[in-house]
């Protein structure tokens, strides 16, 4: 057990309609999550997971400038494998947590924000939440064309943003082509028919807001 008071960020997310996949297809899923679980691992070492009944995941973040940009990770990672795949996530920033050796079993106030987050959630699929009131107001339209942006993304689409979001948007567009081996023009069409400028944007959005509002 460790207690920290410094602000972590939770992501809790379940499959839509898990019930409806084949046994191969949940295969597939499963690997996916781990994944990018171990995608997020590779970004701070000390981000932690666990996958419950295998269609429900979440993960403690400390890097939580990153937090939203794992949350698409997330989202668009498991859209990117076909239709039939999709999730709700609900994440949350607050101070305060009680970390145990198994996630699940972890307590505080991003938990709880992260976890009612996700349990509310009816026609939206993301949604986010903050102790610090004028961060979650901040962002709360702002996610919504997020997730209605991400929604009507295709599974190839999702495929072709998925490089991007591992790489923290560091690749070139023609290393990017190279790494899905399609055309240049065509790899700089995709990305921009995703939404991907107005999405990376948000993204550095998040990020100067997060660190601006952790050294008040």
């Amino acid at each position: 057990m460790k207690f920290i008071y410094k602000p972590i960020s939770v992501i809790s997310g379940d499959i839509i309609n898990s019930t409806k996949l084949t046994s191969e297809q949940f295969d597939i899923l499963l690997t996916r999550i781990k994944e990018i679980q171990q995608w997020i691992s590779d970004g701070n070492s000390l981000n932690a997971h666990s996958i419950r009944r295998g269609d429900e995941f979440q993960t403690v973040v400390h890097d939580i400038e990153n937090a939203l940009r794992y949350t698409i990770l997330y989202r668009i990672g498991i859209k990117a494998l076909g239709k039939q795949f999709d999730s709700r996530i609900s994440f949350a920033i607050a101070s305060n947590a009680d970390l145990r050796e198994s996630v699940s079993q972890s307590m505080g106030e991003a938990f709880v924000l992260s976890g009612r987050g996700l349990k509310n959630l009816k026609n939206d699929k993301l949604v986010f939440n903050s102790d610090r009131l004028e961060l979650s107001a901040h962002f709360d339209l702002l996610f919504k064309y997020l997730d209605k942006q991400l929604t009507e993304l295709t599974s190839r689409q999702c495929e072709v943003m998925l490089p991007m979001l591992k790489n923290s948007d560091e690749l070139s567009i023609s290393e990017l082509s190279q790494h899905l081996n399609i055309a240049i023009a065509t790899t700089s069409k995709s990305l921009k028919a995703s939404g991907w400028p107005l999405i990376s944007e948000l993204n550095l959005r998040f990020i100067n807001q997060v660190i601006g509002s952790n050294h008040v």
